[in-house]
């Protein structure tokens, strides 16, 4: 599919300020010199003045995020043999890391699409976050040194969590479930039962429940407190 509009192209939009997006900003780290940059990242193609969206950024993103996830693992983990590194790097850049990421930082709060923004998908998040770093790297004039600097400052002590706790080595949501439908023909229930800290600190309390099992995940996002409570829940019915 074409790309809209080239980058570096200005598309007439209800002209913003970084005023707009200050709160957004600080939870970056980033301020833009051209808040349209960051405007554009988020706007969904669905957008009703979609001419400009952030389909060519993601585009960019995509490959940025890749670059800088294999770069921190070979400095920070060179040991780790090449086909453990690539299992790493399939979870780092997966569509419910970089969701978790997005849902953190509120960019479903911002982002311009058409219907309900409470349900944006964990998809569209996923390339939210991607277009924002494309956007970042633009803005910044093309500095991949700065831009690497902020992403290893902003989630380096995460990425280094999921390596040191095996996190990207399974998904125990979809492990649950599977147990649970060939055991009861049943799916689990997630249910958030208490959100604690600041906007951009905040933990997450969510149960998870199959008949008489349950369990209570913690995590900085719904996602990883899910996957805390999936995992806790996955080895109870193991060791029944």
């Amino acid at each position: 599919m074409p790309f809209p509009i080239p980058l570096g192209l200005v598309a007439p939009m209800p002209v913003l300020s970084s005023e707009d997006y200050k709160d957004l900003q600080e939870k970056i780290g980033y301020h833009f010199k051209n808040i349209q940059n960051l405007e554009t990242a988020l706007t969904h193609r669905s957008y009703k003045d979609s001419r400009k969206n952030y389909e060519l950024l993601e585009f960019l993103g995509d490959s940025i995020v890749n670059f800088l996830v294999v770069d921190f693992l070979v400095e920070n983990f060179p040991d780790h043999k090449e086909g453990v590194l690539a299992s790493m790097k399939a979870y780092l850049i997966s569509e419910e890391f970089l969701s978790s990421i997005a849902e953190e930082l509120g960019l479903d709060k911002y982002v311009k699409i058409s219907g309900n923004r409470k349900f944006v998908s964990s998809s569209v998040l996923a390339d939210l976050f991607e277009a924002l770093l494309g956007a970042i790297y633009i803005d910044s004039e093309r500095d991949m040194n700065f831009l690497r600097q902020l992403f290893f400052e902003k989630y380096g002590n995460r990425m280094r969590e999921v390596v040191e706790k095996g996190l990207y080595k399974r998904d125990y949501k979809t492990l649950l479930q599977e147990l649970t439908q060939g055991k009861w023909k049943d799916r689990p229930v997630y249910r958030v039962v208490s959100v604690v800290g600041k906007e951009h600190e905040k933990v997450f309390e969510v149960e998870c429940s199959i008949r008489e099992h349950r369990a209570i995940g913690k995590g900085r996002s719904k996602k990883e407190a899910q996957q805390e409570a999936a995992k806790k829940v996955y080895e109870m019915l193991q060791n029944t």
